[in-house]
Parts: C-alpha cells; sequence; structure tokens
C-alpha cells in the first residue's frame, strides 16, 4: 500500500476572537484547504495550529479527503501547536511533553546546568500508523525554538536589552542551547521507539528551524543503525527550500526516515514555486492568508 506523508507550518491558524478575525480564518482556512488537496497526503503533520476547532474547520473543509484521525499537541506560550491528521489507520497515539529538558552534564557530580529554565514548548504529536505492507511506521511532529536570540532577564523577569557584541551573542546561544536540548529529547525518543519496537519505522518530521548539517539536525539524526536520514538529501540546491528570508533560501522543514523505510521512498517534494518572503507584520495587521513555509510531501510505495 503506497503511502505519502507531508509536513506543513501553517503559520499561525488562530481561533477568531471577533469578526475581522473570522473573516480572515475563513480566508485562510480556505487557502490552506486547496494546498492540502494538493498535498492528497495519507498523514499529514501541522504546525503552528492553536486549537482542535481550528484542525477541525480544516477538515470540515475536506469532506472527501477521509481525515478519521486528528491529534492536536500542547501550545506554547503564543499558542500554536502541532498537529496531525490521518486517513490511514492509527494503531495508538499520544502527545510527548516535559517540564523541563535536561542538558549534558560535564562530570558526573555536577548538578544540572539549567534546573528547569528548559520546558518543551510545543508537545509533540506522536502516532503509530499501520501502513500495510509497508509495516508500522511511527511518526513524531514537532515544531523547535526559532533561531531568534533569547534574551537575559533581570530577578524580576523584566528584559535585559543587550549593550555588547558579547551580551548579543550570549543570546544567540542560548537559543542553540534550547534548540539542542528539545533535540536531545527527540533523539531520546526516538531510541526509546527503536529498543521497544524493533523491525518498525520512524519518521521525525517538522519546523526543525535549523539547516541541514547544523547541530540540531545531527543530534535528531543520530547514527549507526538507528540513525535517520533526511528524505531531501538528494534533491538539488534549487529544490531543497522550504523559506524565503530576504530573498536567501533555507531549508528548515524536514523529514527524517529511518533507513529502511527510505529505502522505499519513491518521490520527494517541496511544493515551494509559489512561496513568497513575507515581511514582518505591523501590530495592527492580521497574519497573512498563506504560509511563509513550502510543503514537504514524501511517498512511500
Amino acid at each position: 500500500m503506497p503511502l505519502t506523508i507531508a509536513t506543513y507550518n501553517v503559520k499561525d491558524l488562530f481561533d477568531a476572537e471577533d469578526d475581522a478575525g473570522a473573516a480572515h480564518l475563513n480566508r485562510k482556512l480556505d487557502v490552506l484547504a486547496g494546498v492540502v488537496r494538493t498535498l492528497n497526503a495519507d498523514v499529514l503533520a501541522l504546525q503552528e495550529v492553536s486549537s482542535e476547532a481550528v484542525v477541525d474547520q480544516l477538515r470540515q473543509r475536506l469532506p472527501d479527503a477521509g481525515y478519521t484521525a486528528r491529534i492536536v499537541g500542547t501550545a506554547d506560550a503564543r499558542g500554536i501547536a502541532c498537529a496531525l491528521l490521518a486517513r490511514t489507520p492509527v494503531r495508538a497515539s499520544n502527545v510527548l511533553t516535559a517540564e523541563r529538558l535536561d542538558f549534558p552534564r560535564f562530570h558526573e557530580a555536577d548538578p544540572p546546568p539549567f534546573g528547569a529554565r528548559i520546558p518543551l514548548r510545543r508537545g509533540i504529536v506522536h502516532v503509530q500508523i499501520d501502513a500495510g505492507a509497508l509495516g508500522i511506521v511511527h511518526v513524531l511532529v514537532l515544531h523547535f525554538k526559532s533561531v531568534r536570540p533569547l534574551p537575559f532577564r533581570a530577578a524580576n523577569g523584566d528584559v535585559v536589552e543587550p549593550r555588547t557584541s558579547r551580551e548579543h551573542a550570549e543570546g544567540e546561544l542560548r537559543t542553540l542551547v534550547w534548540r539542542a536540548s528539545e533535540a536531545l529529547f527527540v533523539r531520546g525518543v526516538v531510541d526509546e521507539l527503536f529498543a521497544k519496537y524493533p523491525g518498525e519505522h520512524v519518521i521525525v518530521t517538522g519546523d526543525f528551524n535549523d539547516v541541514p548539517g547544523s547541530t540540531t539536525l545531527r543530534i535528531v539524526s543520530g547514527e549507526g543503525e538507528t540513525a535517520l536520514e533526511s528524505a531531501a538529501a538528494h534533491l538539488s540546491a534549487g529544490e531543497r527550500f522550504s523559506v524565503v528570508h530576504r530573498t536567501n533560501r533555507y531549508e528548515i522543514d524536514h523529514m527524517l526516515v529511518s533507513a529502511q523505510l527510505r529505502a522505499k521512498m519513491t518521490q520527494v517534494r517541496f511544493l515551494n514555486e509559489n512561496l513568497r518572503d513575507h515581511g514582518l507584520l505591523e501590530e495592527h495587521e492580521l497574519p497573512t492568508p498563506d504560509s511563509d513555509h513550502a510543503p514537504l510531501v514524501v511517498r512511500f510505495a
């Protein structure tokens, strides 16, 4: 049985709070439904959705898509979460959360370096798919911390603006530590899945907010027999991008696949032909109906 899996950061799919918001949401859902029809995915991983309600409104616009399964993760402080829709049989599902992410120590006697400062901000959706002849596929949907620098905060919680180059660099390092901690958490989950379900497949997909070859991607990919490989690794540079920022193209949305399943991959594509550079929104503006990410769709057979 062929299997098509897609991932898509839909950008700020928020519940409506007033009439203007409702009009915008309807327009955005119409645009999104058109993209989803084009993807025609059996399993659809979504990022930046605000609730089960907006995901259900999307499903209502796709009555023939057959998405009988819907799982939505826990949201961050901004109100965005990961979700998954499936029309293939789902054996089990859960949402992985953590109040603190442990960062590696240098010595056994060292205390945890950051205590509870680094929680898992967005719950990771885990679904166990019955893909027929392809076997059982575990799909993890994630959305890692962005690359925006994390500010230092005073004891009362107020942001302390950086004044020197070193202080600016500290903000860059804080965000890298957070994203790397998220990646370590996911890699631990992947290791547990391989140990608990030998012979079954694993896919980790979503918005990693980092590029191929980065520390984040290397951590989640792992090594040896349990390594995950990028589904898009063989694409040309001209095809391999999911965002455009200040005219530069980047691949920050990924699908990492266990080796046995990757060998059954038949098609990989970023739907980035119409992707445009989105500028920063003014406070009075509504989010755009289109996304600033391109979906990635992968087919197995």
